[in-house]
């Protein structure tokens, strides 16, 4: 159940929160608020995508999402961005948040906990990828019935999807906004 993989997923994210929060710093804080705006973003894109396969395949199981690129490629890329992005691969926002907390942790010479955030992304690469497997290279069942994104639900993966990968590749503004909210300067 995918729903159920991502609300699970929220634990593991939650522990790289609270990484920026156990070396007790002014960079582990802002690594936190900077995660946790990005965090919000591709977590949102990740189960608006579940809600709206939901509704049209009448499942949330990873089996519903067998050829998801076949029926619908703008939900299957969408999915894929934002899998991409929670798991922390470049160039989404997800990467730039990963960085700032496992740099924050390194800095204050916590390596275990380091080793610890990297082990659990890749845990996590491999339950993310059997569902980028099952869209993009497993023949959907039933057919190919095509799966309509109604015009607001294209709008909101949009205007999701664009902060996960804009701020993979311009974090600045976010940073300094998280820097102005906490009254110093970004490292």
């Amino acid at each position: 159940n995918l729903k159920r993989l991502l609300a699970y997923s929220t634990i593991a994210h939650a522990g790289y929160m609270l990484m920026g929060f156990v070396v007790l710093s002014s960079q582990g804080i802002l690594a936190v608020l900077f995660y946790l705006a990005v965090y919000l973003v591709m977590n949102l894109g990740a189960f608006f995508v579940v809600i709206t396969v939901a509704r049209v395949a009448r499942g949330e199981d990873i089996a519903h999402y067998r050829g998801l690129v076949w029926r619908s490629p703008f939900l299957a890329v969408a999915m894929a961005v934002f899998l991409f992005s929670l798991i922390g691969l470049p160039p989404s926002a997800g990467f730039i948040g990963k960085l700032y907390l496992f740099a924050a942790v390194i800095k204050e010479k916590i390596y275990w906990l380091a080793v610890v955030g990297v082990l659990n992304s890749v845990v996590s690469l491999y339950y993310y990828a059997r569902v980028i497997k099952a869209m993009f290279l497993e023949g959907a069942e039933g057919g190919a019935e095509r799966l309509p994104v109604p015009a607001a639900a294209g709008a909101l993966l949009v205007a999701l999807l664009v902060p996960t990968l804009g701020l993979g590749l311009w974090w600045t503004p976010l940073v300094s906004l998280a820097s102005r909210s906490l009254g110093f300067i970004a490292p």
